[in-house]
């Protein structure tokens, strides 16, 4: 990466994190730990994670779990059993942070709530992500991203953008899971942080639904102060063989983008800074799409680029992934299992004097069992053979 040359150790170096976390949400906020330096126990239970069979997979394997998991060592315990929850507080003892994304109650049914814990390591940093938070009258409802996007107001707000649709837009992003993952790793960093001050843990409860109308910060203001002439909106503009998005966001933007396509008259034809702005906004991008008609995207886009108005083509994940930009920065890292290689970005955390990285490594199910049982409980290879053998201990076949 040209942007970092530092060779010490990642900010969050000695920091241990026990894992109990699938899908999406959880991994993701560990994931990003993993980048700074985090040394990260995955417990799965012994059928594994179930993403690990998720889509896209080839050679029945998937690589969006493994984009979400790098760098993470895994054991697989069923904490079903009186022995493997002995396991798990044992882990307990050594480490520092515990997250989950479980449905609110699930944790308290294995006896790994964190009142208990707390009871057996006060200093405990516990996480837990869910739908809509620990209390209150929607804690128990099962969500996932797509549940949270529509009760969000998100989907709705998309839709107000396109007032021809009949209907809500179709989806199957996980931006919910995403965002609250990237506010659970803020939380933890900051418990770690004020731990080290006051020596005192903490209990951090992420509501996607709370992080989804944080982000949303527009349309919650919107729906308490509608404007009187709606917004405008980004407009994609036909070109020859494709589409553009432009942003003449500021009034020199706008300058800069009249100058480049040669029609500085439009700034008193498409005035965007009266009383008008809204007919003008829409008129101005049915303008752009007239003169954008003689060129293809490529050209658009170079003509107004070098104006300095803000613009871009809109690309494939596959062109955007091969971009330029995206060698330069070394955002882009070679991954590979038992099946072959294939490409993940790189993590987006950069930093100068330590190290931040997406570590390549994927687990196998328990593949870590041994080492960290020996190495870290001190467990002998008889005591270990043994949970085996009461499957207590589980791994890959």
């Amino acid at each position: 990466m040209r942007n970092q040359t530092a060779v010490s150790p990642g900010a969050l170096d000695g920091v241990r994190v026990l894992d109990l976390t699938a899908y999406v949400a959880g991994p993701y906020a560990t994931r990003l730990m993993a980048d700074m330096g985090a040394e990260i126990i995955k417990v799965e239970p012994p059928s594994g994670d179930y993403m690990r069979s998720g889509v896209p997979r080839r050679g029945g394997k998937g690589t969006y779990f493994a984009q979400v998991n790098a760098g993470k060592k895994s054991v697989a315990i069923d904490l079903t059993k009186p022995e493997g929850i002995d396991l798990f507080f044992r882990l307990l003892d050594i480490s520092d942070v515990v997250i989950e994304n479980y449905r609110p109650g699930v944790m308290q049914r294995y006896g790994l709530d964190y009142a208990t814990l707390r009871n057996r390591k006060p200093d405990i940093i516990y996480c837990s992500v869910s739908g809509y938070g620990q209390e209150g009258p929607a804690s128990g409802l099962s969500a996932y991203a797509p549940i949270i996007h529509a009760a969000s107001g998100w989907e709705l707000s998309k839709k107000s953008y396109e007032p021809a649709l009949e209907k809500p837009m179709r989806n199957n992003d996980a931006t919910a899971d995403f965002m609250g993952a990237t506010h659970a790793m803020g939380a933890i960093c900051a418990a770690l942080f004020r731990r080290e001050r006051t020596g005192e843990g903490e209990r951090l409860d992420i509501a996607m639904m709370d992080v989804m109308h944080s982000v949303l910060a527009f349309e919650y203001q919107e729906a308490q102060f509608p404007p009187k002439r709606g917004r405008p909106s980004f407009i994609p503009v036909a070109t020859k063989d494709g589409f553009i998005l432009v942003v003449p966001l500021s009034l020199k933007n706008y300058d800069d983008l009249l100058a480049a396509i040669g029609h500085p008259e439009w700034k008193e034809k498409y005035p965007l800074n009266t009383q008008g702005h809204f007919k003008a906004w829409e008129e101005l991008m049915a303008g752009l799409e007239e003169w954008a008609a003689d060129y293809t995207a490529i050209e658009a886009e170079a003509i107004i680029s070098a104006g300095g108005c803000p613009v871009t083509r809109f690309l494939t994940m596959e062109e955007s992934m091969n971009q330029p930009q995206v060698a330069y920065r070394g955002a882009q890292v070679e991954m590979r299992d038992d099946v072959g290689p294939f490409k993940v970005p790189n993590t987006p955390m950069r930093t100068t004097n330590s190290e931040s990285r997406l570590r390549p490594e994927i687990a196998e199910i328990g593949q870590h069992n041994e080492e960290i049982l020996r190495d870290m409980l001190k467990l002998t290879d008889t005591e270990i053979d043994a949970l085996y053998a009461q499957k207590v201990l589980h791994k890959k076949p």
